[in-house]
């Protein structure tokens, strides 16, 4: 959580510019423009929000994109376990192996099934996030396994 992108945008996002701005806004509000101090603050904060609405925005945009990118199908409706998923990834998995062998250098003959694959994975793992387990994690023991033996550039 105390990361430097943290400390930059406490202190430079937060502090520095919102309290700067908010204070001298408050100053204008009240001291040049007479507004009462109560009706000055929540104007000031209206303000403010409508400003940073759109730094925060592109602060986070590239956390925001990666929020997206988690999950690249809608959820399915209903219930489901993850026995229902794992038959459905060996189902999917096994219609990709089929249309795969007829053709393997050409992807549109198995690009579908490789996407439905792709899709009863993306299922799996919201079961698992639904349950509670900690999916993060073991990503990221995966990626600190894969980095110790060398396997990424």
């Amino acid at each position: 959580m105390f990361s430097k992108e943290w400390f930059i945008y406490v202190f430079g996002r937060w502090i520095l510019l919102s309290g700067i701005a908010g204070a001298s806004l408050q100053v204008l509000l009240r001291g040049q423009l007479g507004i009462p101090d109560f009706p000055a603050f929540l104007l000031n904060q209206l303000m403010l929000a409508c400003v940073f609405w759109y730094v925060d925005k592109y602060i986070f945009q590239r956390h925001l994109g990666k929020v997206k990118e988690l999950f690249r199908f809608p959820r399915i409706k209903g219930q489901f376990d993850t026995k229902r998923e794992f038959d459905k990834i060996s189902e999917e998995y096994n219609q990709l192996a089929e249309d795969f062998q007829k053709d393997p250098d050409h992807p549109q003959v198995w690009l579908h099934r490789f996407l439905d694959l792709y899709h009863s994975i993306d299922m799996m793992e919201r079961v698992l996030r639904d349950r509670g387990i900690d999916v993060d994690r073991e990503y990221n023991n995966i990626l600190k396994d894969n980095r110790r033996r060398g396997l990424y550039e």
